[in-house]
């Protein structure tokens, strides 16, 4: 990894501060140079034709155990010649407890987990485009002002805005999915209002939004599908439905632990054409300490119809367990339990083969 990256940034901002007080065509300028900066392949996890595509270079395969309780082996094929591109924003892997927002860029490591679990596997449909960005601490989402109106949001919202306009660029007006989660889709809700919710142009080239996991922070009113955070960008309610978000906060299913009050928006992908209230396929690294109940040579573990989702009525998408031949290798609540009081950590796992289904549904009327 480019070890002057922080100098890139550091550079960028002298050279804003220097174009504003230039000539009336300064912002232009100044935002050009900054959007600039994700010329650097260094600055992308994931991003077709570069040296080292993150997304390209982690295996994929998996374990499969199905329903009836056998296994198979499956193989992740990227795709070769995708017709759309998928723009990928990590959640938060800073966990330093003063607010404030990752200045080195270096270090890669801490990304590649949510990378490899959330945003790797969509190469089999898609380019998968994933910047770096200067992302707040998760400290900083206790700031008594809430975050969204901190310097530090700003900070990361406009790194990954100037990555997004350089995707842009180089996307040729193909079609694309927006996929986030925790702090990603805090940033993805942002860029949705800034560049599409007023945009119809936009729109016509947003396969979906997946805004995974947003703790609360997209806002629809209760028993409505558009309204509240969107004016113009509604919640999927089908499987071959174009711009529009996928959402859903997920929980133990009935679980007890502590919930904020008032609702929340929850799109059940399973019932997006899928197996009504059963996850297709959940996915799992087979080294990631879960006690799993078989050694496996594969990176992955993947578990065919093993969990149960539903919105619940504060709009937690419950997940349970479905006891059949199989027992779960950890049942749900005590996995909760290991995690805190949600299951906002794997949002995304339980619903991985879900999602996948879904995009390739919503994606197949941009041909």
């Amino acid at each position: 990894m480019n070890k002057v990256i922080l100098d890139w940034f550091k550079r960028a901002g002298l050279m804003l501060m220097l174009l504003g007080v230039a000539a009336c065509e300064s912002g232009d300028a100044a935002r050009q140079f900054a959007e600039s900066i994700y010329s650097d392949d260094a600055l992308w996890l994931c991003k077709p034709g570069i040296a080292s595509d993150q997304c390209l270079s982690l295996d994929q395969t998996s374990t499969v155990s199905r329903a009836d309780g056998s296994f198979t082996e499956q193989n992740h094929v990227p795709a070769s010649n995708p017709h759309f591109d998928c723009f990928y924003v990590y959640p938060t892997v800073d966990m330093r407890e003063e607010p404030g927002n990752t200045e080195d860029l270096t270090d890669i490591e801490p990304m590649l987990q949510p990378l490899v679990n959330q945003a790797a596997r969509f190469t089999s449909l898609c380019h998968v485009y994933a910047p770096l960005y200067r992302q707040m601490t998760i400290g900083t989402y206790g700031l008594p002002d809430g975050f969204s109106t901190s310097e530090f949001f700003e900070t990361a919202y406009s790194d990954v805005e100037q990555a997004f306009n350089h995707f842009l660029a180089e996307n040729s007006g193909r079609p694309f999915v927006l996929l986030g989660h925790s702090q990603g889709s805090h940033v993805l809700i942002r860029l949705l209002q800034e560049k599409f919710d007023a945009n119809p142009a936009m729109l016509e080239r947003l396969i979906s939004a997946l805004i995974i996991g947003p703790v609360g922070a997209l806002e629809v009113p209760q028993g409505d599908t558009v309204g509240g955070s969107f004016q113009n960008i509604p919640l999927c309610t089908a499987a071959n439905q174009s711009a529009c978000v996928i959402t859903y906060d997920s929980i133990a299913a009935g679980s007890a632990a502590i919930r904020p009050p008032g609702a929340r928006p929850c799109v059940n992908p399973t019932l997006l054409g899928g197996t009504n209230n059963v996850l297709q396929t959940t996915y799992w690294e087979s080294d990631n300490g879960l006690p799993f109940p078989f050694n496996t040579p594969q990176p992955y573990v993947a578990y065919e119809a093993l969990h149960s989702a539903e919105c619940e009525a504060d709009g937690y998408l419950g997940i349970g367990d479905i006891m059949g031949l199989r027992a779960p290798p950890l049942p749900i609540n005590v996995l909760q339990s290991v995690l805190g009081t949600s299951l906002h950590v794997p949002d995304v796992n339980f619903a991985l083969g879900d999602l996948l289904r879904i995009v390739e549904s919503q994606a197949s009327m941009f041909n």
